[in-house]
């Protein structure tokens, strides 16, 4: 099973490769044609969010170059935003 899986997922990276080369030797889109491979872009990467475990908050924070935030900033925030209203 695991075989067959590594075996679709390079089958997949081979054809996003492809996908790539082919957009980089375009020379320009019209918007139609730009707004139709934005829309299947979100499309494949809503199904990647499906099949993949989410990143670690800590690789975001690397890739962002931020820092998370401390119980205490936490805290800070909570006491900014007050009691809670009832309604949700």
């Amino acid at each position: 099973m695991s075989e067959s899986r590594d075996e679709s997922i390079a089958q997949l990276e081979d054809q996003l490769d492809g996908a790539s080369r082919t957009l980089s030797s375009l020379d320009a889109l019209n918007a139609r044609q730009a707004e139709r491979v934005a829309a299947r872009m979100d499309r494949l990467a809503s199904q990647l969010m499906e099949v993949s475990p989410p990143v670690a908050m800590e690789a975001v924070h690397q890739r962002l170059g931020t820092t998370p935030a401390s119980s205490e900033d936490f805290a800070a925030v909570v006491d900014q935003m007050g009691s809670a209203d009832g309604d949700g």
